[in-house]
């Protein structure tokens, strides 16, 4: 019984967590007057990643920016379909009961089921009894959900294959079986059901055999099995009949891999997905239309008057890639018909334009033709008049005439043909060349390295990939306008560092390659990279601000390790990431060992981004002793991720993996909320002078809610800032001090306190530190390795830790592992240890016994 209640009790604070990270991302539309400012609440039934409530949520803000109305928006998700107990309703009810009692809401707006019942049971107690725009019901939805309730309308999701059907017929006449997926929700069997009765309503003697009671293995493995009169109709889906959650993108992507047949869709986020194709709606659609019917109520029209009517528009739309996978031509597919991921065709592309210069040549020809026939007649005229002088001079002043019209029709067509070509020059220029630099694109790499690379005549080649290091920080801090004048400034540097035999690309963002020939191997091709780096020390003055950038240079050599410019430019590249993990600002020439490396990268990489949502993730806490009270006073926590498919990975190799693709906010911030939930725990078991140290990431730090999260937690779950403690490393303070001081500041005057992670490994400042509220000074462990006795190097080990207390600082080592170590610090008053020595990091049950013990 007790369990039964503890895991009721996690689910809750789960929930209610979930949805105060939602409200932190809230969206708000501000106008400059206040007296009309208008309150509308949007609550989407799922959570924000799913790609239905982003779309959905994406198209009402998109719209509410177009109006002239004063709005102020706020955005809930009540993450119904990992969550769909009552104790999650009573929660958001006492959540929204506290955060919207002293707002009066003036509309409501409100997206699938879950959200659609909340709303209207509620919203007089909750919400000011506003109007209500729903979205994300269908018509059986609609009926049993909205019955004897008025002040509200909506935009009826229609589930409606007919014309999926039709397309489906027009590209196999033998269809005979159309196999429906959907799940077993409420909405799911609701979608399916609405499905199967369109089809049989449309007469075609077609069998419809729903896939709800299959679980998600048999669901992929009979995908490949269907004949070839059959197709798949995807409809929603999010759990199996076993109840085993699994995302609509996943699940289409693999059936859609896996299936012997075409996958048809209704909703265009299968789109990319391994959809074949269909007559689709989309989230962002119905998001419009809602908006639009809530603009319309906040000017005054009563929402009873309005019908419920679906969105207006829908794409009929097939997938280029699946068509070729099963070999259908696009001369089958009608003409009014969308095809996505069709490649690039010169001619198609500009066929008005290739047209129009074929028939200026055939006019061209024509007048060809008509001269050459005038000539002729002429010199006819001229033979047969030879027997008169008065008629041959007469002759002759008419042919003289001729013969001035024809001189100038002759320079008009002169300056046609010559107008053609200067157009025909700007458009191949346009098609080889970036449109911000001007230097040849990934095009004109492809097609001249021909010529750059394998016909060179004397010695070897170099591919050099370039990349700009940091550059996504200073595109997200300084903005696009300013990235885009960087790179300007940037490949105009490059191109005066050229030399004889050097021809330059840019590929794409902040990426660029230079083709070197003519060089006798790898020395050479390392020279002229050491030259590129020494050329950018100098900084770059951009809309009146300087700013210091530095290159990561990857290096392939021709033909040692490629034949062609895929394979040089695949190495190049992975040499380049090699630069980088190992500090940036450098260049490094490709061996076969990193392919390796690269691959397990791609690896980790690939399982990562579901990592997170598989809850493969656990928080290690290392405790840290205070030597003069000999107790543990705080605790570090560590992330831990052990991979069903890679076993334990090592954050050495995840974490900056993590923050190459961004994943590191979402994972900073779990490890924060569930740091601070232990923290609390402890507190109520009776250690209420405990402390918790946090790893912060410098992509977290350029969030501009950052220091609001942090409070917000804090807040929740009722904790004094005090005992708090946010690590940050050297790199972070050298290379973002004018980024991240204010923010540093403001975190600081509430109360949380700041350590410096690893000092004395890299370059720190003594007048940075001084500058920032740093309050802990965390010594690194290579000078606590160095301790053996008092003669040796450990000297500077004291030295620091004196510094650190000079500036009222707590001093902490880690990596204390021996005693010798230990007895050194004491004598030198450290204030603080962590380390082998006393304990290695462990799980919070743990923990638990240590500090109890």
């Amino acid at each position: 019984m007790i369990n039964k209640f503890l895991k009721h009790k996690l689910i809750a604070i789960v929930g209610i967590t979930l949805i105060l990270l939602s409200s932190n991302l809230s969206n708000y539309i501000y106008a400059d007057g206040v007296e009309d400012l208008k309150r509308v609440l949007i609550i989407n039934s799922y959570h924000q990643g799913f790609t239905w409530s982003k779309d959905v949520t994406d198209g009402i803000i998109d719209t509410f920016n177009k109006s002239d109305l004063n709005l102020s928006t706020f955005i809930e998700y009540m993450d119904w379909k990992n969550y769909p107990t009552d104790e999650n309703l009573q929660y958001l009810y006492d959540y929204f009961k506290y955060k919207y009692q002293d707002k009066d809401i003036d509309m409501l707006i409100a997206t699938d089921d879950a959200a659609v019942k909340f709303v209207l049971k509620n919203r007089e107690s909750l919400f000011s009894n506003a109007p209500v725009v729903f979205c994300g019901l269908n018509l059986n939805g609609v009926t049993q959900i909205t019955s004897g309730y008025n002040n509200i309308t909506g935009v009826l999701e229609e589930v409606d294959p007919t014309d999926t059907i039709k397309m489906a017929l027009s590209i196999n006449p033998s269809l005979k079986d159309v196999y429906i997926l959907f799940d077993n929700s409420e909405s799911g069997v609701s979608a399916g059901e609405i499905a199967v009765e369109k089809i049989k309503s449309m007469d075609m003697n077609l069998n419809t055999i729903p896939l709800n009671n299959l679980s998600y293995d048999d669901l992929i493995k009979n995908a490949g099995s269907y004949g070839k009169d059959s197709i798949i109709l995807f409809t929603t889906y999010y759990s199996d009949v076993n109840g085993k959650i699994v995302e609509y993108e996943n699940v289409s992507r693999e059936v859609s891999k896996n299936s012997s047949v075409p996958v048809y869709h209704l909703y265009d986020m299968g789109l990319n997905n391994g959809a074949f194709g269909g007559s689709m709606t989309g989230g962002k659609v119905h998001g419009e239309s809602a908006a639009n019917l809530a603009i319309s109520i906040l000017g005054g029209e009563n929402p009873d008057n309005i019908p419920v009517l679906p969105p207006t528009t829908a794409r009929k739309v097939f997938d280029f890639r699946q068509l070729e996978r099963f070999n259908i031509s696009l001369s089958n597919i009608p003409k009014d018909i969308e095809i996505i991921n069709k490649p690039f065709s010169f001619f198609e592309t500009y066929k008005t334009l290739v047209l129009s210069v074929l028939a200026a040549f055939i006019i061209l020809l024509s007048f060809v033709f008509i001269l050459l026939f005038y000539i002729a007649q002429t010199k006819r005229i001229r033979k047969s008049l030879a027997e008169s002088h008065e008629e041959l001079t007469q002759t002759y002043e008419e042919l003289a005439a001729s013969d001035e019209e024809l001189q100038q029709q002759f320079e008009e067509i002169v300056s046609a043909n010559k107008k053609i070509k200067e157009t025909e020059g700007r458009l191949a220029y346009l098609v080889y060349h970036d449109s911000l630099t001007g230097l040849p694109n990934k095009l004109s790499l492809y097609e001249s390295s021909h010529k750059d690379i394998f016909l060179s005549q004397h010695g070897q080649s170099a591919l050099l990939f370039i990349d700009m290091d940091n550059f996504k920080y200073i595109n997200d801090t300084m903005g696009h306008v300013f990235g885009d004048q960087l790179i300007i400034k940037v490949s105009e540097r490059l191109n005066s560092l050229l030399k004889d035999g050097c021809s330059i690309y840019r590929l794409s963002g902040d990426e660029f390659t230079i083709i070197i020939q003519h060089i006798s191997g790898e020395k050479d091709a390392e020279t002229f990279a050491a030259h590129l780096l020494e050329g950018f020390k100098e900084g770059f003055d951009v809309l009146n601000c300087v700013v210091n950038i530095s290159l990561s240079i990857g290096i392939a050599m021709y033909p040692a390790h490629g034949e062609n410019i895929e394979e040089l430019l695949k190495h190049a590249d992975i040499s380049m990431y090699r630069a980088k993990e190992t500090g940036r600002n450098r260049y490094v020439v490709y061996n076969h060992l990193m392919n390796k490396v690269f691959t397990e990268r791609m690896e980790i990489e690939k399982y990562l981004h579901t990592a997170l949502e598989k809850n493969e993730f656990e928080i290690y806490y290392q405790p840290q002793l205070d030597l003069k009270l000999d107790k543990i006073t705080g605790f570090e926590a560590l992330l831990r991720w052990k991979s069903p498919e890679l076993g334990f990975v090592s954050p050495l190799k995840f974490i900056k993996i993590a923050e190459d693709t961004r994943l590191i906010i979402l994972l900073g911030t779990w490890v924060l909320r569930n740091a601070c939930v232990f923290l609390k725990k402890l507190h109520k078991m009776g250690f209420t002078d405990l402390t918790v140290s946090v790893n912060i990431s410098m992509l977290q730090l350029i969030q501009r809610d950052f220091s609001d999260i942090v409070k917000d937690t804090l807040e929740f779950y009722e904790l004094e800032p005090y005992y708090l403690e946010l690590e940050i490393t050297e790199s972070i303070l050298m290379e973002s001090f004018e980024t991240i001081e204010l923010k540093l500041e403001e975190l600081s005057e509430c109360g949380v306190r700041i350590a410096l992670d690893d000092f004395g490994k890299g370059y720190s400042s003594l007048s940075y530190l001084k500058q920032l509220p740093i309050s802990t000074l965390k010594i690194d462990k290579s000078f606590i390795d160095n301790i053996t006795n008092e003669n040796n190097t450990n000297k500077l080990t004291g030295h620091i830790v004196t510094i650190g207390k000079s500036m009222g600082m707590c001093v902490v080592a880690e990596g204390v592992e021996r005693q010798e170590q230990l007895e050194y610090l004491i004598m030198h008053e450290c204030d603080k240890i962590q380390g082998y020595l006393y304990s290695k990091p462990v799980p919070e049950a743990e923990l638990i016994k240590l500090v109890e013990s």
